[in-house]
């Protein structure tokens, strides 16, 4: 049995054929899929730009987060001050607040721009009052001064009821704000035989640390007189001296001594303090130190 080399060569041929065929896509499949892997550059700049923007949400929410921290260790650092400086009890609810904008922002510059503290109770010796502060441009450094400082004391009348021995020299009968004024009123017994009404407008004012309370009308009987008329009066002249002997109320020893009384007024049925503290160094020893009335 022969060989057919005819045969052969075109197998061979063939098979040869199948190679150079297989080659060529074999090489363009391998370059396809190598396009493929490499990454486009659009897409790579869009991975950097939301890098960026992830850092920068980061950053901004840790600032948030550190402010607020911020200012709640500084509404407490207030809150502990207030109740030292005002001798207040420890477990008096203070509601402090420190304005708008960044605590951070303002610690850089090393101060405070608002500060408010409202106290639901500040003893006064015999009366209770509410009262309000308010401050600006206040320090991180305690030894260096406030711009401003004022508090508002606020004595309801049923409060200002308790200053009866500083308004009259003999029991009173009532005590009422209003109008601008303290009206107190009593009975004049005349020799035992009758009793004669009698009122006093008292005006409230401030005066070396205290409250003075000046006589302003005077009513005896339903009628209209002067203070010296009623002095002047034979029926109740030796009850005049006493119904006019007011006190002064010393409001000083129950302040530290860089704060000062500047103003008493009678506002609709309170009797409203207005204290000034202005320049005032919250860590210096004028505010550790209480007042006196001369």
């Amino acid at each position: 049995m022969g060989i057919d080399h005819d045969a052969a060569d075109d197998k061979d041929e063939s098979e040869l054929a199948k190679t150079l065929v297989i080659e060529p896509l074999d090489d363009r499949a391998t370059l396809e899929i190598e396009r493929e892997v490499e990454p486009p550059r659009k897409k790579r700049r869009f991975g950097w730009l939301i890098a960026i923007v992830v850092v920068a949400a980061v950053l901004v929410v840790g600032f948030f987060v550190g402010d607020h921290f911020a200012r709640q260790y500084a509404t407490d650092l207030v809150r502990e001050r207030i109740i030292e400086v005002l001798k207040l009890d420890k477990n008096t609810e203070v509601a402090v607040g420190l304005g708008s904008g960044s605590i951070l922002l303002q610690a850089i510059g090393g101060s405070v721009n608002d500060v408010t503290v409202d106290i639901p109770e500040l003893e006064l010796g015999e009366i209770s009052a509410g009262a309000s502060v308010t401050a600006a441009g206040v320090p991180l450094d305690m030894s260096k001064p406030v711009e401003k400082l004022g508090i508002t004391v606020t004595v309801t009348e049923e409060q200002a009821q308790k200053l009866k021995t500083f308004l009259s020299g003999i029991d009173l009968t009532s005590i009422e704000l209003g109008d601008g004024v303290i009206s107190v009123g009593t009975d004049f017994d005349v020799f035992g035989l009758l009793k004669v009404p009698v009122s006093v407008d008292l005006a409230p004012s401030a005066t070396e640390g205290g409250i003075a309370f000046d006589p302003e009308t005077i009513v005896l009987d339903g009628n209209q007189i002067s203070v010296q008329d009623l002095r002047d009066n034979p029926l109740v002249s030796a009850l005049a001296g006493q119904l006019l002997a007011s006190q002064t109320f010393c409001v000083a020893e129950y302040l530290p001594q860089a704060l000062t009384l500047t103003d008493v007024d009678v506002v609709g049925e309170t009797l409203v303090l207005k204290i000034n503290g202005d320049g005032t160094a919250l860590g210096g020893p004028e505010i550790a130190t209480m007042g006196v009335c001369s």
